[in-house]
């Protein structure tokens, strides 16, 4: 099974691909994800529930400016 991709921002309802189209989904959802990808920062997110339901984040942004975690990386 392949890599598995999810949109969860609220202001992208979806993102259309030449071989599909990625719809936004719930927040919730990063908890069964492998990685998360910050890749916009806006005040729509709770980066604290993010911090604490993701298994790994990869913050291109400084969204989680501060917070020191093992399993933040940033760009």
């Amino acid at each position: 099974m392949g890599p598995r991709y999810l949109n969860v921002d609220p202001h992208v309802s979806e993102i259309r691909f030449d071989n599909g189209t990625l719809r936004s989904t719930d927040v919730e959802s990063v908890r069964s994800a492998d990685c998360v990808v910050i890749v916009t920062d806006h005040s729509a997110f709770d980066y604290q529930a993010l911090l604490r339901d993701a298994n790994l984040i990869v913050d291109t942004r400084n969204a989680l400016k501060g917070v020191r975690s093992e399993k933040v990386f940033r760009l």
